[in-house]
């Protein structure tokens, strides 16, 4: 050991537990301390995190978890020995399934990771409880109150009022507002999930029209205009117009930006980024059998693929996110994941870190490296010997330089296997150089034979 307590030729020590669903691994030495934290509970079987460039990660039962053979089992496979903790796979993780820290402080904090956005105009929001109910990650949360309709409208004498009133529910998105305003009418039945592809929270909307005075109040709180009321008579009455408080709040931990909020809002409140662009590709089609096998549908976060009972068996919608689940859950390879772009969460301090993890990023989404810049130039030198033909006898000139040549071919050998080969690097780094001198020889000695 050193005089600054750091010890000489010290090598790591490698943890792993699992403390409530979260698998903890832990690099230590006597100078620092590298925490990979990963949340089985949040892993959805995608390949993101599957371009490690040190091929510590790989896939799991995805298929057999999709299909209900299995349940609670980690979704990819980490190898503590080939981990050198640097937190890519924590920056391209769109579902926040990883959690890096050197130090005790999170490495996001420091690096740019792969993430889209989500913006609330809170001036055109009204809000209602809609996207909250439709979020399949369950990353939106709204507080929601509407003025009663029974508050609202004042009768001078008797009340009497005639009419008709009816609901479209082609058109109608079962936001919830017209049940808040008015319950004793309205009743919605609601769902415990919202489905694709029309993404309705409820099955139905029933009307109680002994209890409705055809005030028109639920009429004019419609944003779909899906209720219509007709008064035909009413005795004498003041309508007061219905006021809607609360606020839609996003929680960037569980959202993923898959836009389906965006989408399905009437009032066009919500803009989002997602985090890749992309597409998903059915190059084998025929194979597909979505009556008897569910595994992209039941893997899906986001659920943006459904069955379609048509000729075309399957449809993946527009929020996609392209993490590629559905491509590693289908047994038969109907589903090819492409991503083409994507968006980064640049940080003030990520900025040194900045190109080494953009070439990351890019690996995910299929590009290639970008060349290095060259300079195209000829060069000519003067072949002269540095000694004469006699001198070069005298001292063995040929050994030495034989010598000399079979030492440059073997560094560039070793150079050429470890740009080959990313775990070589990292066994260097640790010193466990047996191996690779080892291989060396044997190269070396199938040459020479």
């Amino acid at each position: 050991m050193s005089k600054t307590g750091i010890t000489i030729g010290e090598k790591p020590t490698v943890t792993m537990e699992i403390i409530d669903g979260t698998i903890k691994f832990v690099w230590k030495t006597s100078l620092l301390t590298k925490v990979l934290d990963y949340s089985i509970e949040k892993c959805v079987g995608c390949s993101l995190c599957l371009y490690c460039p040190w091929d510590a990660i790989t896939i799991g039962p995805v298929a057999e978890t999709a299909s209900g053979r299995i349940e609670g089992a980690p979704l990819i496979n980490i190898d503590p020995e080939l981990c050198t903790f640097c937190g890519l796979c924590d920056s391209a993780c769109i579902f926040r399934v990883f959690t890096t820290k050197y130090e005790g402080e999170k490495s996001v904090n420091h690096f740019n990771r792969v993430s889209g956005t989500h913006e609330i105009d809170h001036e055109k929001c009204a809000p209602c409880l809609l996207c909250e109910k439709v979020c399949p990650t369950g990353a939106l949360e709204v507080k929601v109150e509407v003025e009663k309709k029974k508050d609202l409208v004042t009768y001078m004498n008797e009340v009497h009022a005639e009419g008709s009133i009816k609901v479209d529910e082609d058109k109608c998105s079962y936001c919830g507002l017209c049940e808040l305003l008015c319950p004793e009418v309205i009743t919605i039945f609601w769902s415990d999930t919202a489905e694709p592809p029309k993404f309705k929270p409820a099955t139905a909307i029933r009307l109680d029209e002994k209890e409705c005075d055809y005030c028109k109040l639920c009429e004019k709180i419609c944003p779909d205009d899906a209720i219509e009321v007709k008064c035909t008579e009413a005795s004498a009455r003041v309508i007061e117009e219905p006021k809607i408080t609360g606020k839609l709040k996003s929680n960037d931990q569980t959202c993923v930006k898959c836009g389906l909020c965006a989408e399905v809002c009437p009032y066009e409140a919500i803009e989002v980024s997602k985090p890749f662009a992309g597409n998903v590709l059915t190059p084998k089609i025929e194979k597909c059998d979505p009556i008897g096998c569910h595994n992209c549908f039941n893997i899906c976060a986001v659920k943006a693929i459904y069955p379609t009972g048509k000729a075309d068996k399957i449809a993946v919608l527009d929020h996609c996110v392209y993490c590629g689940a559905c491509a590693n859950s289908c047994p038969y390879d109907v589903l090819e994941v492409v991503r083409e772009g994507y968006n980064v969460e640049k940080l003030e301090e990520a900025r040194e870190w900045e190109r080494g993890r953009s070439l990351f990023f890019n690996e995910v989404v299929g590009k290639e490296h970008p060349v290095s810049g060259l300079f195209e130039r000829n060069i000519i030198l003067k072949d002269e010997p540095i000694l004469s033909e006699k001198a070069r006898k005298h001292i063995g000139w040929e050994t030495i330089d034989g010598d000399r040549t079979r030492a440059m071919a073997t560094v560039k050998n070793l150079r050429t296997m470890l740009n080959e080969n990313p775990r070589l690097n990292l066994q260097l780094e640790r010193g466990q150089v047996e191996k690779i001198i080892k291989k060396l020889k044997d190269q070396e000695g199938s040459r020479e034979k």
